[in-house]
């Protein structure tokens, strides 16, 4: 094969893959729900209550982009890098801002303790990105294993890029202390359990025994999000992330939040609520999957 011949393959896989990426909605929300028309409501975002979210495997999406996530020593965070095009990291001017962050990581611990949170990396000049791990987190946490997703938009592509990996934090024996949200669930309704099928999750979340009623605050951007992992292990890893819809209760005196989502497989699922009542505070919902 001729260089020439060469430099044309190449540059005609470059252009395919720069259309193919262009292609791709150029929102997160837009992305992560089927038919993005949001609506705004005392400043605070919200998807169309047409719009569903789907739950996706970013490996089985193949995007041109690797993750790679180490924890630190201390066991009190770690980094990431984000490799693309020659191998080479993403440096901060290359993402673009997404729902006020560049860089949105979605950590999932599936042993030692069941646990989530969301993190907002910050860049370093070798184009790795730090994070920190809050103490509500680290606090009783023996180690294990990690699922760990993220969610960027490129600025060469404006589309959101999706990548995921796993890593591990040695295990020490120490007494295990679950994770306690400060709220509570007052009510959680699903629609449907059936697979493939567009579900309607309402989530009604009270405050502590004895406080006043719980208000939200914006979170990102929305008035709160959620993620949806495979419990059961026999599942290909994915997830889910999505965006309360404007469907009634968000505003009230112990609020109701509203998701849409199309079903995955059945199985069983832990549903991560998150929300702001002054400071982050995650709330789980398992949910079974029906054929």
């Amino acid at each position: 094969m001729t260089p020439r011949r060469q430099v044309g393959i190449i540059s005609t896989i470059a252009v395919l893959s720069f259309i193919g990426l262009r292609s791709l909605p150029d929102t997160q929300c837009a992305f992560l729900h089927a038919d993005h028309q949001p609506v705004i409501a005392q400043g605070v975002e919200f998807c169309g209550v047409n719009e569903e979210a789907n739950f996706y495997s970013p490996q089985a999406l193949k995007f041109p982009f690797k993750l790679e996530l180490s924890f630190s020593e201390d066991r009190q965070g770690g980094t990431l890098r984000l490799i693309g095009e020659e191998n080479r990291p993403l440096l901060v001017h290359e993402i673009a801002v997404s729902h006020t962050q560049k860089v949105h990581l979605h950590l999932r611990q599936v042993t030692g303790r069941n646990g989530y949170i969301h993190l907002h990396p910050q860049p370093r000049a070798d184009g790795s990105w730090e994070f920190r791990l809050p103490p509500e987190f680290t606090d009783g946490n023996p180690g294990g294993e990690f699922h760990a997703y993220v969610d960027f938009v490129t600025m060469r592509a404006n589309s959101v890029i999706l990548a995921e990996t796993t890593a591990r934090i040695e295990v020490r024996p120490t007494p295990v202390q679950a994770l306690k949200p400060r709220n509570s669930l007052q009510a959680v309704t699903i629609s449907t359990q059936r697979t493939d099928t567009s579900a309607l999750i309402r989530v009604t979340i009270a405050s502590p025994a004895g406080q006043p009623p719980l208000k939200l605050q914006p979170l990102m951007g929305s008035l709160g999000h959620a993620v949806l992992f495979s419990s059961d292990g026999t599942k290909p890893t994915g997830y889910a992330h999505l965006h309360p819809s404007l469907e009634g209760g968000e505003f009230e005196p112990n609020p109701t939040l509203s998701f849409r989502l199309r079903l995955p497989p059945p199985g069983r699922y832990d549903f991560w609520v998150h929300v702001n009542d002054g400071s982050e505070d995650y709330l789980l919902v398992p949910i079974e999957v029906t054929p």
